[in-house]
């Protein structure tokens, strides 16, 4: 779940913001509305939730899993329920000088990702890169039992196939743009694939391997026989 707030939050929206937004109705903003962050008194710029005599059975959910919504600042469409330290600035702006698919979706006609439900998908997508990453841990660990990765050595071929083909594999689901329409992945950025979760792949790597130092300390040989003793076997 790091990996998945952290990058929620460079695209603007705070991890404690989250919780409930898909719950909420509310307005979508009129097509001239623009966020207003000193608009207090007016809904911070959301003329349709200023509106007391619009009819409030009309309010709808944003739909956060689809790119229909994608157009919409969520900062205007959640004014009634979240202020402005709801927000964070954007990691990538939209007017800045970063490569185009970190600021914006192609999925939902060049949108800014910033202050959109499209930041959830590049989450997803991110979560998706993370996963991959801790098997990368989990596949080094579990070559032995009690040896050292830097004893055994990467002589497993179809191990180290692996290793290229699940990483290769989810590199094309993300960045191979017809799969982005197909599976609603995204094309994250560079510092959002694998970087986020790697600390996690380093931790699982080197408890394991001091696992294993602790296991071999306990191995004593009887007879011609080698046992291992003691309760971390």
């Amino acid at each position: 779940m790091y990996t998945y707030f952290l990058i929620m939050n460079d695209f603007g929206i705070r991890p404690s913001a989250v919780w409930g937004l898909s719950n909420i109705k509310a307005p979508i903003p009129g097509e001239n509305d623009t966020y207003d962050v000193n608009a207090v008194d007016s809904f911070y710029g959301n003329t349709m939730l200023a509106d007391e005599t619009r009819d409030k059975e009309q309010d709808i959910l944003l739909l956060w899993d689809t790119a229909k919504h994608s157009k919409i600042d969520v900062r205007l469409f959640y004014a009634a329920e979240r202020g402005p330290d709801a927000w964070t600035s954007c990691r990538w702006a939209p007017d800045g000088d970063a490569p185009n698919f970190y600021r914006e979706s192609h999925v939902s006609e060049y949108n800014p990702i910033c202050y959109s439900t499209e930041a959830n998908k590049m989450a997803q997508s991110g979560y998706l890169v993370s996963i991959v990453c801790v098997q990368w841990a989990d596949l080094m660990i579990c070559k032995t039992r009690n040896l050292s990765l830097s004893q055994q050595g990467m002589i497993n071929t179809m191990g180290n196939f692996g290793l290229v083909f699940e990483t290769v594999l989810v590199a094309i689901l993300l960045y191979v743009p017809f799969l982005n329409i197909a599976l609603t992945t995204r094309q994250i950025p560079f510092p959002h694939f694998a970087v986020p979760s790697f600390s996690f792949y380093v931790a699982i790597f080197f408890y394991d391997e001091v696992r294993k130092i602790w296991l071999r300390s306990g191995m004593v040989r009887e007879g011609n026989k080698l046992r291992l003793r003691g309760w971390i076997v």
